[in-house]
């Protein structure tokens, strides 16, 4: 709706005209002119997208409001790009330059005369940047810590570029309609931002004054932080979704990670288990107790919120087992499913190896419910250990979990294994409508 609204405002104030009816530079100017309009409002989107805005998390997740922020992403710059070199183009037709000339005296001719410029040039060579890190062979080479600090060059990327956007004579302000749009999507965006990822979590912070009671080594490179505060009870977290953690301490307190609760929020604790995957995981092993913590959120719709069924098959990897321990105390304490309605499945290469296993066994059997532990190599193609004597993973899932499309199905794990679960359950008829899971790659 907001791209059709851009496109319609800019046909109707001349645009339409423009495109049809002008000489080069004049088609030229537009197509400018409105890829500059869609990527603006692309961008704009990106934003509320990532701005932890709660009614998109509700309805998305978190995870998926980010993989469509990304997707985006590889749509708006190539529109910056095009808008800029169509009017570039444009301003050297004007001049009657030669094409080799215009491409390379325009440019320079443009940031003398056309107000806002410069500004506006330095916020698209910083979307560039963070396109540049975002692609996937650039993220594999830096760390989550330094790759969101370059990330956030899209707020200043975007800002410069406002007066450039706004100023006299240009598409935004070229009607009453046109500008009163384009104010208000600027003003829900800044607001949204500026409550959602700034004001909230900082009120949140203050409010509740978390701090570290204990680290736990649970296994060799997995610990567990527990932490407590002040009126815990009126933080709306709930088992199964995770809070962005900044630890006030030196090397820790400039980024926040995205950790999942462990444990079912109890008015009093809270608590994340977290595996050794870099340098800020394991300097989690060496926090004090009385550290102050920062918070973002609670996010995340991986709860029983989104249940349908009675019967609940909850499906992990690794680390990925963390929601679905707190998931499954909270289904335990609450009583919120006959005995036997739940099935745990633990993915592992080792079976010693279990982050929480004696915690998961204990919740399980006091409700009545059902663990299994598959433990084996990883098999190319498959999310299941091997097992010559068995069928396909839709075969042998259906045989752990008889009435599987009875079942609301909850998984979490690495990305490249979920797929190949997420895979199975589709073979399996089980309806997407029933299966939730969290993404965490970045």
């Amino acid at each position: 709706m907001s791209l059709v609204a851009v496109v319609v405002l800019f046909l109707r104030d001349g645009g339409s005209a423009d495109l049809v009816g002008g000489d080069l530079a004049t088609v030229l100017s537009a197509v400018g002119r409105v890829t500059g309009l869609v990527a603006v409002d692309l961008l704009l989107i990106q934003l509320l997208l990532a701005a932890r805005v709660p009614w998109v998390d509700r309805a998305y997740g978190i995870d998926r409001a980010l993989l469509a922020h990304r997707v985006l992403g590889r749509v708006s710059l190539p529109l910056v790009l095009v808008h800029v070199e169509a009017l570039v183009v444009a301003y050297a037709v004007r001049a009657h330059l030669s094409p080799w000339a215009g491409w390379a005296v325009e440019p320079f001719r443009m940031l003398s005369g056309v107000p806002d410029l410069l500004t506006a040039t330095v916020g698209t060579l910083l979307l560039v940047l963070v396109a540049v890190t975002s692609v996937r062979a650039a993220r594999r080479r830096m760390s989550y810590e330094r790759w969101h600090l370059v990330h956030l060059a899209a707020y200043a990327g975007v800002g410069l570029s406002v007066p450039h956007q706004l100023s006299i004579g240009s598409d935004l302000t070229r009607s009453g309609a046109a500008k009163t749009y384009w104010i208000a999507l600027y003003l829900l965006v800044a607001v949204s931002i500026v409550w959602w990822r700034l004001v909230l979590p900082a009120v949140r912070t203050v409010r509740h004054g978390l701090r570290v009671e204990s680290v736990v080594e649970e296994l060799p490179g997995t610990w567990s932080v527990r932490m407590t505060g002040r009126r815990l009870d009126r933080l709306p977290a709930r088992a199964g979704q995770f809070l962005g953690w900044r630890f006030l301490n030196r090397g820790l307190w400039a980024t926040a990670h995205p950790w999942s609760l462990s444990a079912m929020p109890d008015g009093r604790h809270l608590r994340i288990t977290v595996r050794d995957l870099g340098d800020h995981s394991r300097q989690l092993a060496g926090l004090r107790p009385g550290t102050r913590v920062a918070v973002e959120g609670p996010y995340g719709a991986f709860t029983t919120s989104v249940r349908t069924h009675h019967r609940v098959l909850l499906v992990a990897a690794g680390i990925g087992v963390t929601p679905v321990r707190a998931v499954v105390e909270e289904l335990v304490r609450h009583h919120a499913a006959a005995p036997g309605a739940v099935t745990v499945v633990v993915r592992v290469d080792d079976p010693d190896q279990v982050p929480l296993r004696a915690e998961l066994e204990r919740l399980t059997e006091a409700g009545g419910h059902h663990l299994l532990i598959l433990a084996g190599p990883p098999v190319p193609g498959s999310w299941l250990p091997a097992d010559p004597t068995a069928g396909s993973d839709v075969t042998r899932l259906g045989d752990l979990v008889p009435h599987l499309r009875l079942h609301d199905v909850y998984v979490c794990g690495p990305a490249p294994w979920m797929r190949l679960v997420h895979r199975s359950l589709r073979k399996a008829g089980v309806p997407a409508a029933q299966v939730h899971d969290e993404r965490f790659g970045w």
